[in-house]
């Protein structure tokens, strides 16, 4: 029978900076199932090519976290400025769309600026208030309001409807900031009738490992911890008796339990989770995203990240990540990513291999499929939290009942929200303070 002090539930970037700040002032055991650190901050390798699962960027901006990541590090860190697009009317523009119109068709440009202009003075009348009382505000409405019929026509409607598979009727609007800028009335006009703007939005300026790809920073936070353990799987958890049984471990007893797992799969694994906490996990949604990776010779374009609104484009995104650091693919070639969203049905990758492939060559980064010489399809089955208004009356129920257990359930997954990798660094770091406070 092993004994602990804290149990971490989950090595990805929260539970290893959890485990950091723990290390040789309380005992801690994190029980991570894969048999590799990082979660889904990490690096595949594959005939010569470096594949992340997706695109992970550090946005980075505290003092502390930045601080913390870059002594991780060790200099194996790059600062990048973005260079990220949108492919739409056979045109690409800069990101974001609302402030970049000057490369759509003329009609499609006016439709933009005139719905913007007309969107953004109704928020000024007497009638403004009434309109934006319904707390959580659904984003189909949300971005009419703010931003008109045009562009929310043009991109926001179409585009997130793609990346969240699911209604934007229902859809509410609580993680938007900071991840949809929204420009001012000069912005627009002078992004569609003057000079771009590409500096909006909170990721304007980006880091990345040198070497390694982003697998570089959960091995950086894994060296010399102590506690990690690989390869074991926490089965069944009671929380009110502080024991877990990890597959192929036997039980664990805890004092204390630090949760980074999908916040749904942890409530059932808890056996002592009352019935009103098991039925509010059951009403937690997420959509699942395959991400297929590419090797291709051949590429001129020097873009950091596209995103595709149309239909045309079965994917929502597609990036270089060879463009973020070029060891992560041999001379001559490049590392792509693309992102294709679900509600949780499997996808037919053959099929969707082949319109990728000609969505590729539709939009100019590839000339023909001779050019790729590697592949790899990644799955990430709980990949984006849906938020709607089950999620809201879900959440406090949840967390009211783990606070009583004196449990924490933390980051993107665990505190079930679209977060960034700082975030739960962040609040890995927090968890272990306040455990070590008590």
């Amino acid at each position: 029978m092993l004994k602990t002090d804290v149990l971490i539930i989950g090595g990805g970037l929260a539970g290893l900076s959890a485990a950091r700040a723990l290390e040789g002032k309380k005992n801690y055991l994190i029980s991570e199932r894969e048999n590799r650190p990082g979660g889904l901050a990490a690096t595949v390798r594959k005939g010569g090519f470096h594949f992340d699962y997706s695109g992970h960027l550090l946005h980075l901006r505290w003092p502390e976290t930045s601080k913390f990541i870059f002594e991780a590090l060790g200099g194996n860190c790059a600062r990048i400025k973005r260079d990220a697009r949108i492919y739409a009317h056979k045109s690409w523009t800069p990101y974001p769309f609302q402030a970049n119109l000057s490369g759509m068709p003329a009609r499609v440009k006016s439709e933009c600026v005139s719905g913007f202009l007309k969107a953004y003075n109704e928020s000024r009348g007497p009638r403004a208030i009434s309109r934006t009382q319904e707390r959580p505000e659904v984003f189909s409405r949300w971005t009419r309001r703010v931003f008109g019929d045009g562009i929310s026509k043009y991109f926001m409607l179409p585009y997130n409807a793609k990346l969240w598979q699911y209604p934007l009727e229902r859809l509410t609007t609580e993680w938007c900031a900071p991840f949809v800028p929204v420009p001012g009335p000069e912005e627009i006009i002078k992004g569609a009738y003057g000079k771009n703007s590409e500096g909006l939005g909170y990721n304007t300026v980006f880091s990345y490992p040198k070497h390694g790809g982003i697998g570089a920073l959960s091995t950086a936070l894994a060296r010399d911890l102590g506690g990690l353990r690989l390869g074991l799987e926490v089965e069944r958890i009671n929380l009110k008796k502080g024991v877990a049984d990890v597959r192929h471990f036997g039980p664990v007893h805890f004092k204390r339990l630090i949760n980074t797992s999908p916040l749904n799969e942890f409530i059932a694994r808890a056996e002592d989770a009352p019935a009103a906490v098991q039925r509010a996990s059951a009403r937690l949604r997420h959509n699942t995203v395959y991400v297929l990776n590419l090797g291709v010779k051949g590429v001129k374009s020097d873009m950091h990240w596209g995103y595709f609104p149309e239909g045309l484009f079965p994917f929502y995104r597609a990036g270089i990540a060879s463009n973020f650091s070029k060891s992560l693919a041999p001379r001559g070639c490049a590392s792509f990513y693309i992102e294709i969203a679900t509600p949780g049905d499997a996808l037919d990758m053959a099929s969707a291999e082949a319109a990728v492939i000609k969505g590729l060559k539709a939009c100019g980064l590839i000339k023909s499929a001779g050019q790729i010489v590697e592949k790899l399809w990644l799955k990430i089955p709980c990949a984006y939290v849906i938020y709607n208004r089950e999620r809201a009356e879900a959440l406090p129920v949840i967390f009211d009942w783990l606070k009583s257990r004196k449990a924490l359930s933390i980051g993107r997954y665990g505190a079930w929200k679209y977060s960034f990798m700082e975030e739960s660094v962040k609040e890995g770091l927090e968890a272990a303070a306040a455990l070590l406070k008590r």
